[in-house]
């Protein structure tokens, strides 16, 4: 009877032993399993933030490369602004200092002489300078020019003129502008155009 009962005991042992292994397998397949499932979940989560931080990276770069160009632009443009008055300031520096009394003699003499040769002073001619010109001109001059021309030839000072003149040949109604402000604007754009060219 007590080998009986000792056969059933060991039978239990071993079956019990059994049980607790295969149940312990499971467990251990189950860990593995959810182990491996947080692993998957954690390496597509860590490559979902590699993929943001990537595209965050993308965007901010090209922000910048974007900010970058605009500032070159904008760097570009304010120098073209300096070089175009520095250019103006220059050019009418130049003009002024052309125009010396001599040359406006020789220039006003000029154009008249051309417009009798084309008859487009019928009714004579008002020439405008500065005072400080017209002052340097009167004497001697002005005579001079007015026995060469047919038509009455008139002169008179504007403070608007700093140095060159206006003339015009149908009394005042319209005129051709040989001031310095005009002839450094014109220049100016011409030399703008060169200027832009020359930046490109």
């Amino acid at each position: 009877m007590s080998q009986q009962v000792q056969e059933l005991i060991n039978k239990i042992k071993t079956e019990g032993l059994q049980a607790a292994d295969q149940k312990a397998r499971e467990i251990e397949e189950q860990a593995k399993r959810n182990a491996q499932g947080i692993l998957n979940e954690a390496n597509k989560r860590a490559q979902g933030l590699l993929s943001e931080a990537e595209e965050e990276i993308r965007k901010k770069q090209e922000a910048s490369r974007t900010a970058l160009q605009q500032a070159s632009r904008d760097t570009l443009l304010s120098l073209k602004k300096e070089v175009q008055k520095l250019l103006h300031k220059v050019v009418a520096t130049h003009v002024a200092d052309a125009f010396t009394p001599e040359k406006l003699a020789d220039i006003i003499a000029e154009i008249v002489h051309k417009s009798t040769e084309a008859q487009s002073a019928d009714a004579g001619a008002e020439v405008v300078l500065s005072p400080k010109d017209l002052k340097e001109l009167r004497d001697g001059f002005f005579a001079k020019l007015q026995k060469q021309f047919k038509h009455p030839l008139n002169f008179r000072a504007s403070e608007d003129i700093g140095k060159g003149f206006t003339i015009s040949f149908d009394q005042g109604k319209s005129s051709f502008d040989f001031s310095e402000a005009a002839l450094a604007e014109y220049l100016s754009v011409y030399l703008n155009e060169e200027l832009a060219a020359l930046l490109k």
